[in-house]
C-alpha cells in the first residue's frame, strides 16, 4: 500500500484516469508483483484538471487490479502538448537506460531469492549465460552418435542431462511426458515427427524409423500434438518440420489440437535432393503457431493486446512473432542452412543451426524447449548451445542411446539415469 512518506499525497484510485495516448504497454502482472511486495514507494504523475496520469499508468493499472483504493499523486499543470511530451518522454528515457550487467548480476546473485524484483530464474540464467560467451561443443555440432547393437536405455527410463531430460517411451502418453517433466513447463516445442512414408534408409542396416506409417501418421500427430498442448505453457511457440505430401495431415492434426498455425517457414538447403518427384527438392517446410492462450475458442472481437514494439518489461515482443517474441525485425520465412555433413545415421536430421536460429527467436536463455520426436538429438544440441534447456521423447530405446552418446560425446558430461541416480557412460556401450 501507500507508506506514511508517500499519505500526504493519497488521492482516490477511481477519481485518476488513464492517459488515453499513451502507447506504452506496461507488464502489469509484474508491477503487481513489486506493488504486492513493496507497496507504492514512488507517486505517479497526474495532470491538473483532467486529472490524467501522464507517468505511472502501468502502477494504475496494477493498483486496480489488486483492489487498492488510493493512490500517491504528484501533479502537474500542463497543457495537451506539455501532457503528450511528459508521457513520451517518462517512457522514451527508459527505453535508452542501459546496464552494468557486471553489476547487475551482483546484486541479483547476492539475494536469496528473486521475489519482488521483476527477474526470474529464467532471466538470471540468461545473464549468466551472457556473461560466460558462447558454449563450445567437443565435437561437430551434427555429428550424430552411431545406434548400439543393444541399447542401454529401456521404455519408460529417464535421463537427465544437466537440466535436459531425455524419456525413453510414447509422445501421445500424456502422462509419461508429465511425469518425466516432474512440473517443468516447457516455453516452446521444436519438433521433427516421422512423416508417413515407410523410411527405409539407404544405408547397410537399412534402418527404418519407428511409428513411420501412413496408416499410423493422424493418429500418432494427433496425440502427440495433444501432449504438446497439455504440457506447454499457454501460447507457447511451435515448430514441426514435416513433407509436403503429408501437409494436410500435419497441419489439421495441429489445429485439432488447438495449435494456432501461424505460418509455414521454409528451410532452403544448398543442392537438391534427387527424388523421383517430377521436381528436385532442395527445400523442407516447417509450420510455425502457439498453442492455445487461456480463454481461447471465442470469436475475438477486438485487436487490444495486438501492439508492435517491445514490452515494458524487455522479455519478448508484443505483435508479430506474439507475446514472448525474442528475435528482431529482420527474421524472415526462409533459412537458408547447409545440410548436416553425416545423416547416415538418421535419415532424416536437422541441421543444428536451423533449430538454434528459431529457438533464438521463441526461447529465452534458460527456458526448456520440448521435443516430442527426438530422432537424433539436434534439438538437444541447439538447446544446449543457447543455453536454454531441452526435454526430448523418443520411442526407440537404440535413438535415445543415440541421443545420450551425442551429448556426452559433444559436452564431455555424462548422462544421469533418473531411477537410480548413476551415471552412465554411454561410450562403453556395444555399438
Amino acid at each position: 500500500m501507500i507508506p506514511s512518506t508517500l499519505t500526504a499525497l493519497s488521492e482516490p484510485i477511481d477519481s485518476l484516469r488513464p492517459y488515453a495516448k499513451d502507447p506504452r504497454r506496461a507488464d502489469v502482472e509484474a508491477v503487481a508483483a513489486s506493488l504486492a511486495a513493496h507497496g507504492q514507494y514512488r507517486p505517479v504523475v497526474a495532470r491538473v484538471g483532467t486529472r490524467e496520469v501522464l507517468a505511472g499508468n502501468g502502477v494504475l493499472s496494477a493498483a486496480r487490479t489488486l483492489g487498492w483504493e488510493h493512490l500517491a499523486v504528484t501533479w502537474v499543470d500542463v497543457d495537451d502538448d506539455g501532457a503528450a511530451r511528459i508521457n513520451l518522454v517518462d517512457n522514451r528515457t527508459s527505453d535508452l537506460a542501459t546496464y552494468d550487467d557486471a553489476a547487475l548480476l551482483e546484486v541479483l546473485t547476492s539475494l536469496p531469492d528473486l521475489s519482488g524484483t521483476g527477474y526470474d530464474d529464467a532471466a538470471l540464467a540468461a545473464l549468466l549465460s551472457d556473461a560466460e560467451g558462447d558454449p563450445v561443443g567437443l565435437t561437430d555440432e551434427d555429428e550424430p552418435a552411431p545406434l548400439p547393437a543393444e541399447p542401454v536405455s529401456q521404455l519408460g527410463d529417464v535421463w537427465e542431462l544437466d537440466g535436459s531430460l531425455v524419456l525413453c517411451g510414447d509422445s501421445t502418453d500424456t502422462e509419461a511426458v508429465l511425469g518425466a517433466l516432474a512440473g517443468r513447463v516447457p516455453d516452446c516445442m521444436w519438433t521433427d515427427p516421422p512423416y508417413g512414408v515407410a523410411y527405409v534408409g539407404g544405408t547397410s542396416e537399412n534402418l527404418t524409423i519407428l511409428n513411420d506409417k501412413p496408416e499410423d501418421l493422424p493418429d500418432l500427430l494427433s496425440g502427440a500434438f495433444a501432449t504438446a498442448v497439455a504440457v506447454c505453457r499457454p501460447g507457447a511457440p511451435v515448430y514441426v518440420a514435416y513433407a509436403t505430401v503429408e501437409g494436410v495431415s500435419f497441419e489439421t492434426s495441429l489445429r485439432g489440437a488447438g495449435v494456432d498455425v501461424r505460418q509455414h517457414l521454409v528451410w532452403v538447403k544448398p543442392s537438391l535432393v534427387l527424388s523421383r518427384a517430377d521436381y528436385h527438392y532442395r527445400h523442407e517446410p516447417i509450420l510455425h503457431g502457439t498453442t492455445p492462450e487461456p480463454g481461447e475458442g471465442e470469436e475475438p472481437t477486438t485487436h487490444e493486446g495486438v501492439a508492435y514494439g517491445f514490452t515494458g518489461g524487455g522479455s519478448g515482443r508484443l505483435g508479430r512473432g506474439g507475446p514472448n517474441w525474442y528475435g528482431d525485425d529482420r527474421q524472415t520465412t526462409v533459412f537458408e542452412v547447409p545440410k548436416p555433413k553425416r545423416n547416415a545415421e538418421h535419415p532424416t536430421m536437422k541441421p543444428v543451426e536451423l533449430v538454434l536460429r528459431m529457438l533464438a527467436n521463441s526461447c529465452p536463455r534458460g527456458g526448456l524447449v520440448l521435443d516430442l520426436f527426438g530422432g537424433s538429438g539436434t534439438t538437444l544440441i541447439a538447446a544446449w548451445h543457447h543455453r536454454a534447456k531441452a526435454a526430448l521423447v523418443e520411442l526407440d530405446p537404440k535413438y535415445v542411446d543415440a541421443i545420450c552418446l551425442r551429448w556426452q560425446l559433444h559436452t564431455g558430461h555424462l548422462p544421469v539415469r533418473r531411477s537410480t541416480g548413476e551415471p552412465v557412460d554411454f561410450t562403453k556401450a556395444k555399438a
